[in-house]
C-alpha cells in the first residue's frame, strides 16, 4: 500500500510517497503537488502486481532471492572446490546486492535482461583508472556468460526445493558464441623481457612467482596456495591441494625454479621464526603479517607494463607452458597430466602447436615402412 506525507520546506510544501509491499523493495518518490504524488502511487502499486500472476506458488511472494542465495551458500557451495567457490563468490555478491531483496515472484526476465545490461556497460570495476587511462571494457561475453548461469542455478535451486514455479532465465536470451579460446602466449623476446622486469619489481616474490608459473604451469590461485610444507625439493615436487576441478596433483620442481625456491624458502622460514605468534600455517609466499598470501596484483600488472607487453594475463602463463610443451614434442596426455586437465578438451587448442612434431613422427615412420 501507498503512504503520503505532507513536509513543509524552506521552498514549499512537498508530498512524500512511500510504497510498501510484501516481499518487494520499498518505493519512494517526492513531489510538488499531491495530485501527482496519487498518480504517481497508483501507476507505481499497478505495476508491481503485474508480477503476481506469474507465480502460482505462493512462498513465491514471501521467498526473497537473498533466501535463496543464502540457502545456496550453505548447503551447495560448501561442496564446490575452493577456487570454484571463490569464482562463484562474486556472482552471488552480484545478484545479492542487485535483486537480493526482490520476492521470487518479482523477478521478470525484463528485470534480469536490464541488470545484465547495465553489467555489460559496467566493465572491470576493480581497475582503477588513472588520468589519461582509457574506460574500462565492456565485461566479455563469457563473464556476462558466468553471471547469466549462475543466477539461473540459483532458481533451479529454488524450483527444486518448492520456492516458486517460474524461472525467469527461460524468458531471458541466452549469452551464445562466448566460449572463444585463447591462447595468448610469450616469444622468447616476450619472455626474456617479462621476467627482467620481475626480477626488477619492488616485490621480491614476483620473480619466482612467475617462474613458479612458467616453469609448472599452475594457476596463480594454486601456487599462492601452497604452504612451505607442500614443497619437497629434496623429491623435486610440490602438492597443489587448492585445484580448480578440486583433485590434489603434484608440480614438478626441476633446474631454476628448484634453485630459486631452495634459498627462498630459508627466507620464509626464517621469517616465520622471528614472528612472535606465528600462524599455523606458513604460506611459500607470504604477505608481510605471515597470515595470508600475498597479492602480487599491481605488483605483475607494472611488470607487465615494463616489459611492454599487451593483451597478457597472468593465467597466459599458463598457456605460455602448454604451448611450449606442445611445441617441444609433448603429447595432448602429456599436456593434460602437466596443467591437471581430466580431459582433452581443453588442450585441444595447442594441438595446431604440434604440428610439425607430429609431421616429423609421420615422416620417421614412413622412412621405416618404405
Amino acid at each position: 500500500m501507498a503512504t503520503i506525507q505532507k513536509r513543509k520546506r524552506a521552498n514549499g510544501t512537498v508530498y512524500r510517497v512511500m510504497v510498501r509491499i510484501k516481499g518487494f523493495p520499498e518505493q519512494q518518490k517526492t513531489f510538488s503537488r499531491l495530485t501527482d504524488a496519487k498518480m504517481w502511487a497508483q501507476q507505481t502499486e499497478a505495476a508491481i502486481r503485474k508480477g503476481e500472476f506469474k507465480n502460482v506458488i505462493k512462498t513465491a511472494n514471501t521467498k526473497t532471492l537473498q533466501d535463496v542465495i543464502d540457502r545456496y551458500r550453505d548447503e551447495v557451495s560448501p561442496h564446490k572446490a575452493e577456487t570454484t567457490q571463490r569464482a562463484e563468490k562474486s556472482y552471488l555478491n552480484f545478484w545479492e546486492r542487485e535483486l537480493g531483496k526482490y520476492a521470487l515472484s518479482y523477478i521478470t526476465p525484463d528485470l534480469v535482461t536490464e541488470k545484465i545490461d547495465a553489467l555489460s556497460k559496467a566493465g572491470d570495476a576493480r581497475r582503477k583508472l588513472e588520468e589519461g587511462q582509457k574506460p574500462n571494457r565492456p565485461k566479455s561475453r563469457k563473464t556476462l556468460k558466468h553471471y547469466r548461469d549462475t543466477l539461473n542455478v540459483l532458481f533451479g535451486f529454488a524450483l527444486k526445493w518448492g520456492w516458486t514455479s517460474f524461472n525467469p532465465l527461460d524468458g531471458v536470451n541466452r549469452i551464445t558464441k562466448a566460449n572463444v579460446e585463447r591462447v595468448r602466449y610469450l616469444d622468447e623476446n616476450e619472455r626474456k623481457g617479462l621476467l627482467d622486469a620481475c626480477k626488477a619489481s619492488d616485490n621480491d616474490q614476483l620473480y619466482p612467482i612467475v617462474v613458479f608459473a612458467l616453469s609448472t604451469g599452475a594457476r596463480k590461485g594454486e601456487i599462492l596456495g601452497l604452504t612451505v610444507e607442500d614443497v619437497d625439493l629434496k623429491r623435486g615436487a610440490a602438492i597443489l591441494r587448492d585445484t580448480k576441478n578440486g583433485e590434489t596433483r603434484p608440480a614438478p620442481i626441476v633446474h631454476h625454479l628448484k634453485d630459486l625456491l631452495q634459498d627462498h624458502i630459508k627466507e620464509v622460514k626464517t621469517f616465520y621464526d622471528e614472528m612472535e605468534d606465528a600462524p599455523p600455517s606458513r604460506w611459500l609466499f607470504p604477505r608481510r603479517d605471515g597470515l595470508a598470501p600475498i597479492d602480487i596484483r599491481k605488483a605483475w600488472e607494472n611488470a607487465r607494463d615494463t616489459a611492454g607487453i599487451r593483451d597478457f594475463r597472468f593465467h597466459d602463463l599458463r598457456h605460455t607452458t602448454a604451448s611450449y610443451l606442445a611445441m617441444n614434442g609433448a603429447n595432448p596426455l602429456e599436456i593434460a597430466e602437466v596443467l591437471g586437465h581430466k580431459t582433452f578438451q581443453m588442450v585441444k587448442r595447442y594441438s595446431h602447436l604440434s604440428d610439425s612434431h607430429v609431421k616429423e613422427l609421420v615422416q620417421s615412420v614412413n622412412e621405416k615402412m618404405f
